[in-house]
């Protein structure tokens, strides 16, 4: 009988041409269907939760894909890895209903952004983190940051795409977290747009540069033209999906229960179970 999983995997992007199958380039999606075609022996689409842009690592990512087996839902992240690449990793996987559609049960995404300052080039950080010679004002990016969530025309902070039917996005919350001199931004919206995120992030620096100001931000929505901004299109290598939330908060909860359950079977920390517990109660009291 055909069963469906919803599969939660880390990947870090650098050698991938983005997550969706493009028929020129090695993708994350491509990497995970050869895995599948290994595990299950059979020729498996799966339907991932968002697109990324080639360079791209994602903390939290989601896909489902549906294959007639008798494996054990929560088994199947653990054999699939096993025929993955160590840069994609399957954390955790459910048994979802066969109707379920993962794109439309996604209330919002976040995505992080990091930047490191100063004089030199780190290597170490430079590995995730863009530099940004000398100093960045944070409270001129916090006002900017302000200004940019709401519900807007974003045409002015995104790159073309000839699939856009519409330019109107919510952007639900901005963080600015700084320790010493590394930088992330943090983005939550209802969805982005094409290089959105890398633009926010390079106008964000541009006010804390002080070549821009919440004034130019405003400006930029109402003429809602991309050659107007002045901010670049950062570099893919320092972006990551950090987080994605179902609208469907009970999701959430079997992952919580999976380690509750896991964390008292193997005795792992009475302490870690009960978080667990916790967060499975408020869930289900929603």
């Amino acid at each position: 009988m055909e069963r469906k999983f919803l599969v939660n995997v880390q990947f870090f992007g650098k050698q991938f041409a983005g997550f969706q199958i493009n028929g020129t380039a090695n993708t994350v999606q491509l990497a995970i269907e050869t895995a599948l075609k290994k595990l299950f022996d059979a020729n498996i689409k799966i339907d991932g939760c968002s697109r990324t842009d080639s360079g791209v690592s994602a903390k939290e990512f989601y896909f489902t894909f549906a294959t007639d087996t008798k494996l054990p839902a929560d088994r199947v992240a653990y054999k699939l890895n096993k025929f993955l690449p160590s840069e994609i990793q399957c954390q955790q996987s459910i048994e979802v209903a066969l109707n379920f559609n993962l794109r439309a049960n996604i209330k919002s995404k976040t995505y992080t952004y990091c930047v490191y300052t100063g004089n030199h080039i780190m290597p170490l950080l430079n590995r995730f983190a863009l530099f940004v010679e000398g100093d960045l004002d944070m409270q001129k990016m916090l006002q900017a940051s302000k200004v940019l969530v709401g519900k807007h025309n974003y045409k002015s902070f995104c790159n073309y795409n000839p699939d856009i039917s519409t330019y109107d996005r919510e952007v639900l919350d901005i963080k600015i977290v700084k320790q010493e001199n590394l930088i992330t931004f943090y983005f939550t919206a209802n969805g982005f747009l094409y290089n959105m995120v890398r633009i926010l992030a390079g106008t964000l620096i541009e006010c804390g540069k002080s070549k821009m100001d919440t004034d130019d931000i405003q400006n930029l929505f109402e003429v809602q033209d991309r050659g107007k901004n002045p901010a670049k299109t950062l570099s893919p290598k320092a972006l990551t999906l950090f987080n994605v939330q179902f609208s469907i908060p009970k999701l959430y909860a079997f992952f919580a229960l999976k380690f509750y359950f896991l964390s008292i079977f193997f005795n792992i920390s009475i302490v870690y179970s009960a978080i667990s517990l916790r967060v499975v109660s408020n869930l289900f009291s929603k």
